[in-house]
């Protein structure tokens, strides 16, 4: 097929970057025509059958394209069943496309095939020609012919015809769309009460029978999960620089020939608040937050406790340690920021900027002015620097020494001993804390545990820059923990459930007077405790309070001025709630993002129009997995 192509087509130079396309073509229609013979039928498509040997073919392809996108993909993630089904359903959906096709007379020429290929770049010379030897090499790469590759590109192209012809219906209008935008991006505001259950602790108390009661429910949240103590031998540059002796001569010589290293860079210790402001936010946010930023301004110029406003006011991340940035030098914080940290004085709060992220104060902590390091400065961290040099010429020989002791029987602290190194015993370690101590992967956190104790694992193990070996001490079953170690923490659990329920109640009973007989005067008694948020929209995470889906989808249903129904929990409490204002999607931004909106729900609504019709097919096809075992 498409000898004429073959025998016409002409170039030079290779392009590597062709493997995707391939991959998703061979992982959608399988290998055409290929020999079944004998092997075992993994599953049937009404008359046509899917080999092992074909499934097997297209898992492979399909894992070598997940491991080039994501090379962090574990073998055994690549191995579990649900990605092979996944796999397997392609194949299926391919054979199910094609025989539409059939039915609707859809069928594709060798010639568009043909004008097909030699529109993909992969297989473009440097001219931006389709050249022979680069498609033939390409092809040869992933051990296909071209005859193979064509037949499953023409399968390809027939396959993308019924599905052009299905999700034609699927286009979005800017009408549809308009009101798709018009619903996400609505926003609106509430009015709250919120209390809290920090205001209720003090009415609680907490008896020994309850604790008792709690601890006896709860066992299973109090087990300590199984442990080992482990003996270890590290062989690692790091590990073995201890063992290592450096001279003041070879200091002072690595010092003058790295004097450009030595140089420390200008830096700041800073603290900040932020309060987030977006470029698409509405007008009023906008102005809402730098209002806040200005007040919160002030507070920090009079003096009051620039840590102490960040935890209160600040909403970045940094907040819970009171906007602590540590220290950080220039090129490390967006441009604006750093310039205004670096223009001001130890000890000073910059005036609010602007960035990317919002509004910022910035208080200058400390500073660190450029400078050469002397010797005396830096002579720990070269000797530490040299040792670890020395160190990594040392670690195969003294590996190797290891190994062949440990292989005649000693024991591993034997020889540390004979080695002049340390062997270490370590605290009880439960399997998911392995990784982290060690720096192991998880499968060897496994085959750490397995251990017989008393015993050593008869290979290195593979950590961060080198080996380690290991001998299991003990094994520690899973127990719970005391009572008398976990009572102080049930006693807060406790307490604290029991301050919810007094928030609760304290919230229900507001709601219960702001909308009964005597909701007039219920609401100038509480007028002084109502506020407003933030504008929030559907998905439900509010400014300072919190994220309830529930609470934002009643507020978005509510009328005007009426309290909602129920409390609801939030992070900062429990509060009710009435609607205060609906605030539209901005027109501007409409017409600023429509033509990305328009596609993207045009994917969409293509998406779902094509899963509906695989879904319908399907249906009424006759599939049937005869192997299933061969998902395993």
């Amino acid at each position: 097929m498409l000898e004429i192509m073959r025998e016409n087509a002409s170039g030079w130079i290779v392009k590597v970057l062709f493997a995707i396309i391939i991959v998703v073509f061979v992982f959608a229609f399988g290998m055409s025509g290929f020999d079944a013979g004998q092997d075992p039928v993994l599953a049937t498509v009404n008359d046509q059958i899917i080999t092992r040997a074909e499934f097997e073919d297209s898992f492979q392809r399909a894992a070598e394209n997940l491991r080039q996108a994501n090379p962090n993909v574990t073998t055994a993630q690549l191995q579990d069943p649900q990605f092979k089904q996944v796999v397997l359903g392609e194949i299926i959906n391919s054979r199910l496309l094609l025989a539409e096709a059939a039915r609707l007379g859809i069928s594709a020429s060798d010639e568009e095939v043909f004008a097909a290929i030699t529109r993909q770049s992969i297989f473009w010379n440097q001219k931006g020609e389709f050249d022979r030897n680069v498609y033939q090499m390409a092809l040869r790469s992933i051990r296909m012919t071209p005859a193979q590759f064509e037949a499953n590109f023409k399968n390809e192209l027939i396959a993308s015809k019924v599905k052009s012809m299905v999700t034609k219906a699927g286009a979005a209008t800017p009408e549809q769309t308009r009101q798709i935008f018009d619903w996400v991006g609505e926003q609106v505001r509430i009015d709250y009460i919120l209390t809290t259950p920090q205001d209720f602790l003090g009415q609680t108390e907490v008896t020994e029978a309850e604790v008792k009661d709690f601890y006896t429910k709860n066992e299973q949240k109090f087990m300590v999960p199984e442990q080992i103590k482990l003996r270890y031998l590290s062989f690692t540059p790091k590990d073995l620089a201890a063992y290592q002796n450096v001279s003041d001569e070879e200091i002072e010589a690595y010092y003058n020939a790295n004097l450009d290293s030595m140089k420390q860079k200008e830096q700041v210790k800073a603290r900040h608040i932020l309060v987030q402001s977006k470029d698409s936010d509405p007008d009023s946010v906008k102005k809402e937050a730098k209002a806040k930023i200005e007040r919160i301004y002030k507070k920090a110029k009079a003096g009051e406790n620039f840590a102490e406003l960040a935890k209160k006011y600040s909403e970045g991340p940094s907040s819970v340690g009171g906007g602590d940035l540590g220290w950080f030098g220039r090129g490390d914080m967006v441009p604006e920021f750093e310039k205004a940290a670096f223009d001001t004085k130890k000890g000073s709060v910059t005036k609010p900027l602007k960035t990317q992220f919002g509004w910022h104060i910035i208080y200058v902590e400390d500073r660190k002015e450029a400078k050469e390091k002397s010797l005396a400065e830096v002579k720990e961290q070269i000797a530490e620097t040299i040792s670890e040099e020395k160190a990594s010429e040392k670690v195969s020989d003294l590996l190797d020494e290891a190994m062949d002791r440990l292989v005649s029987g000693m024991k591993l602290d034997a020889v540390a001993d004979e080695l002049g190194l340390l062997a270490v015993t370590s605290r009880p370690l439960a399997e998911q804390f392995l990784p982290q101590a060690f720096g192991l992967t998880p499968e060897a956190a496994k085959v750490v545990m397995n251990i017989p104790v008393g015993e050593a694992h008869n290979t290195p193990l593979a950590i961060d820059g080198g080996y380690i070996l290991m001998e299991k001490v003990e094994d520690i079953p899973a127990a719970p923990l005391a009572l008398e170690k976990v009572k102080d923490n049930i006693i807060k659990v406790i307490k604290s459930q029991k301050a919810t329920a007094l928030a609760q109640k304290a919230a229900e009973d507001i709601l219960a007077q702001l909308t009964g007989p005597t909701a007039a005067t219920a609401s100038k008694k509480f007028a002084k405790q109502i506020k407003t948020s933030l504008p929030f929209d559907r998905q439900g995470n509010i400014p300072t309070l919190g994220q309830n889906p529930n609470l934002a989808a009643a507020a978005f249903k509510a009328k005007d001025g009426t309290w909602l129904s129920q409390p609801f929990n939030v992070q900062a409490g429990i509060l009710v709630a009435r609607l205060n204002e609906r605030i539209p999607a901005s027109d501007k931004t409409w017409e600023e993002q429509k033509a990305a909106w328009i596609q993207q729900a045009s994917q969409n609504y293509e998406q779902e129009v094509l899963a509906a019709y695989m879904t319908d097919l399907r249906k009424n096809a006759n599939i049937e997995i005869t192997r299933p075992d061969l998902l395993n």
